[in-house]
């Protein structure tokens, strides 16, 4: 009788313990559930979405981690410097192990143990893109070569029907620099020479076919067709430099430091124009975004705050959310919920702090990373699970 006694006494102490580091945790991470974490032995470098979960890449391996934290299949990759997703897989590049293909069930294959100093670009057709300095090479899904060029100057792009484009310094006129799109077979299409040409310039495809050539810092933004026809040109030097975002309907959004937002389809129409920052003393700077027929952006509202503004496609407010905030804002956003990063003072200490806020302006829960670092990558899945990697290597999984 004595011992249950005993027994019973030591059970109900266990849990009061519990329940206290369960509220602990509560009120450490704003109300926010852990489902997992990963990073406390290998640092994470970097995750993707992937079928039934993510690829995980960390110092030492490769995963496909499920919604529960649980590895499907981990293969040794040490080094790890560039990877990409596309075609079906995840591709990873170490200089002791060349690039390699890993399928979704698993299964590695090397490719090449050619040098790389940027990520590879995977075409729609399989066609792997790799850039080492001056020279790019287009290989197959067997590591052969397929063609390659020297005198690349800039990151390639690859539109909708494979055909690639770049900029060069042709060996005959190498003081020029020429803008080229090659076919998938390697065939120059056409080339132009470019008078103009700064590093910040930069190119992207459109969905439509074709590419987006932009310059953020002088306003530069136009729309070539595939056989090198300008299709439109929005460029507006006048109102200097810009943010360039693309929503999930194909909408450009131009957000001007100055303070106009331009919305654009991908025809070049002129959707729509408002002014933020007069209207909501808006700080565009903040790394705005576009989701879900909302754009927000972030304001300073004093010492140590900050306000989220959540506007309809005209520039009307749906909602504002105030809160605190000591350093440089970045917006994240996801199909019913968006996030915030930025950092909260605490005495003479910037704390880190992740604030999790639904599409009608409600704060669901924030998180402080358990490292003291910034947030580097944050994923919002399908159900509103929120993936968050810290510079320092941690990633968790949240919900609230």
């Amino acid at each position: 009788m004595q011992g249950s006694t005993v027994i019973r006494v030591i059970a109900a102490v266990a849990a009061l313990v519990l329940i206290f580091a369960l509220a602990l945790m509560v009120y450490r991470s704003g109300g926010a559930a852990l489902i997992w974490q990963m990073g406390d032995g290998d640092p994470v470098l970097k995750f993707y979405p992937a079928p039934g979960g993510l690829y995980v890449i960390d110092a030492s391996n490769v995963s496909l981690v499920d919604g529960s934290g649980k590895a499907l299949w981990t293969v040794p990759f040490p080094g790890t410097q560039y990877s990409a997703v596309g075609n079906g897989g995840l591709y990873v590049y170490s200089i002791d192990r060349g690039l390699n293909a890993i399928s979704p069930n698993g299964s590695v294959r090397l490719l090449t143990m050619q040098g790389m100093n940027y990520p590879p670009i995977v075409g729609d057709d399989g066609t792997l893109y790799l850039r080492s300095w001056s020279l790019l090479s287009a290989i197959d899904q067997s590591g052969g070569e397929k063609w390659n060029v020297t005198n690349v100057v800039s990151d390639p792009v690859v539109d909708t029907e494979d055909n690639i484009y770049f900029f060069m310094r042709p060996p005959d006129h190498i003081t020029d620099v020429y803008m080229y799109c090659m076919a998938p077979d390697g065939s120059v299409r056409w080339s132009t020479y470019y008078g103009k040409y700064y590093a910040s310039i930069a190119m992207k495809p459109a969905r439509t076919g074709g590419i987006f050539v932009y310059d953020e810092p002088t306003g530069i933004f136009y729309h070539l067709d595939s056989d090198g026809t300008m299709a439109w040109d929005h460029t507006m030097t006048y109102l200097g430099e810009y943010s360039l975002v693309e929503d999930e309907k194909d909408r450009l959004y131009l957000f001007y430091l100055f303070g106009t937002v331009h919305v654009v389809n991908e025809r070049g129409s002129l959707l729509g124009k408002y002014n933020p920052v007069i209207t909501y003393n808006a700080n565009l700077s903040y790394c705005p975004a576009a989701y879900n027929d909302t754009v927000y952006v972030i304001g300073d509202s004093g010492k140590d705050s900050a306000s989220l503004y959540a506007l309809n496609m005209d520039g009307t407010l749906k909602w504002k959310l105030q809160f605190n905030s000591s350093a440089s804002p970045v917006i994240y956003t996801g199909k019913d919920i968006v996030c915030v990063d930025t950092e909260v003072r605490s005495d003479s200490q910037l704390i880190p702090v992740l604030y999790v806020i639904d599409d009608r302006g409600g704060l669901k829960f924030t998180y402080n990373s358990g490292d003291g670092r910034r947030w580097e990558q944050v994923y919002v899945g399908p159900d509103d699970t929120v993936y968050a990697k810290t510079y320092g290597g941690k990633l968790y999984a949240l919900k609230g």
